[in-house]
């Protein structure tokens, strides 16, 4: 049940100042970000690791009235310094409460279990408030973030928005690229969530997807392939690139507008390509 959705029935334990998790080998520190160095360190990860502008940082003074709208910003510590953020508004949407978990960072070396963390811990502290669902929105062409938002969190998604930020956004990391995104949907109440964050979920391998058949497909599975490493064919062939965001960006338009939602993820660090897994939902869901 979603009540049973806590910080420490997902391995958290209670420390005077937050929370603290054993992520690998390492101790980490979680704690609710609320003085002015922290949400420095906020804007420093944002920095870092999308290499935003000015222009585009969620800075403190966004940042600090998260809070005040029923969401958090939380903050992942080794030692004093903060390796890993996560930040959700709290909303109404369509009749219903929803967290908006509007951006996570994570320093490059943490990689590897911290944004798993962070998501689980975000998870815990919105159903305490009373939220059951939640959204986020992802580049479509990140396979990393795909594995873990697919099959290590068990989101969906059947919403392809188009150039959401325009072409200039994060030029350090997109390379100029149209800032396409997924609409990512959580639903904290189901089944599919639940047995994930709690570990009873196995994700798929690397071969999962071999014998689904590519989109378009006459069958209530099918697959759409993206690059495995969307930052290395940047830097390389950045031509390359913007003809993936477009096919891809063509593909989920046409599959989502045919009943598939994306339910699924496959593939490998050393494999060529990686794939979506989308299923064929019942009309009216």
């Amino acid at each position: 049940m979603i009540d049973h959705l806590t910080p420490e029935a997902l391995g958290f334990h209670t420390t005077p100042d937050g929370w603290q998790r054993q992520v690998g080998s390492r101790a980490i520190d979680f704690r609710a970000v609320r003085t002015r160095d922290d949400f420095a360190q906020c804007e420093r990860l944002q920095r870092d690791v999308f290499g935003v502008s000015e222009t585009d940082l969620a800075s403190f003074s966004i940042m600090v009235v998260i809070p005040k709208t029923g969401g958090e910003v939380i903050g992942a510590f080794d030692g004093t310094r903060m390796v890993g953020y996560i930040q959700g508004y709290g909303g109404w949407v369509e009749g219903r409460p929803l967290l908006l978990s509007d951006l996570m960072a994570v320093d490059p070396a943490w990689r590897g279990g911290l944004g798993f963390a962070l998501k689980s811990l975000q998870a815990a502290l919105a159903v305490q408030v009373g939220f059951r669902e939640a959204a986020w929105t992802v580049d479509p062409l990140r396979a990393a973030n795909a594995r873990l938002n697919f099959e290590r969190l068990g989101a969906t998604s059947r919403v392809y928005e188009e150039n959401v930020y325009g072409e200039e956004f994060a030029g350090g990391l997109y390379g100029g690229l149209p800032s396409d995104r997924l609409y990512i949907h959580w639903d904290l109440d189901s089944e599919r969530v639940r047995e994930r964050l709690f570990g009873a979920y196995r994700p798929l391998n690397a071969d999962a997807a071999q014998n689904v058949p590519d989109y378009p497909a006459d069958a209530s599975q099918t697959r759409v392939a993206v690059p495995t490493d969307i930052d290395t064919l940047l830097a390389r062939d950045p031509d390359g690139a913007r003809e993936w965001r477009f096919a891809v960006r063509r593909q989920l338009e046409t599959a989502f507008t045919d009943g598939f939602s994306i339910v699924g993820f496959a593939g490998s660090r050393t494999a060529a390509n990686a794939y979506y897994v989308l299923e064929r939902q019942p009309k009216g869901q």
